[in-house]
């Protein structure tokens, strides 16, 4: 069977994302908190402005980290499970079908849809979000930026390239390290996010 990113999205989109009163919904063979959108990007951007240029550097170092961190073990927990063994398993035939399997299940969360732009097999990935959520209000709030914003799809592109060419889970994070290199909130046409070996 041929892989097909559609039907990736198709099962995610299929499963209940109902949370219980403390906001915790199991979907995709996770537990994960559902939590709205504008809280994170009114705390970045509060922090973001208020900082320096060498404090926001060490704050987009924390929020990188922290993306990759929850990427790669809710991305790992995605793929163990039993829908994605029933599911989305029998399309993949090679380790770059998982990748793009993974890359599919990103956009799963609605905040912009991610494709492969390049992929070159264990060294190099690069991807591209043509309407990245957050960077039009990025944008719209505080006019254009200096630095890309799009922490969430950079380090999801690392944690991807990790999962797939890095050591056995758990030992494998953060052998890949992705750059945002071109960002909308910067002015650019689209954001797009290069992974390569650290």
């Amino acid at each position: 069977m041929a892989f097909d990113p559609k039907k990736v999205i198709e099962w995610g989109m299929s499963l209940p994302l109902m949370s219980n009163e403390r906001g915790i919904m199991a979907a995709f063979g996770i537990y994960a908190a559902m939590n709205f959108n504008e809280f994170f990007f009114s705390t970045v951007s509060k922090i973001m402005h208020m900082a320096t240029e060498e404090d926001a550097v060490e704050v987009e170092k924390k929020l990188y980290n922290a993306v990759l961190d929850c990427a790669y073990y809710t991305f790992h927990g995605a793929r163990t499970s039993v829908d994605w063994q029933d599911y989305i398993a029998p399309m993949i035939e090679t380790k770059e079908d998982e990748l793009m399997a993974l890359v599919a299940f990103t956009n799963i969360f609605g905040v912009g849809y991610i494709e492969v732009v390049e992929l070159i097999p264990g060294q190099r990935l690069v991807t591209e979000v043509k309407n990245a959520y957050d960077p039009p209000r990025y944008i719209e709030e505080f006019g254009i930026q200096k630095r890309g914003r799009c922490y969430m799809f950079s380090a999801c592109t690392a944690a991807c390239m990790d999962l797939v060419y890095g050591p056995v889970f758990p030992k494998g994070i953060g052998t890949f390290k992705a750059e945002e290199v071109l960002c909308i909130a910067k002015g650019d046409p689209v954001c797009r996010f290069v992974a390569t070996l650290k």
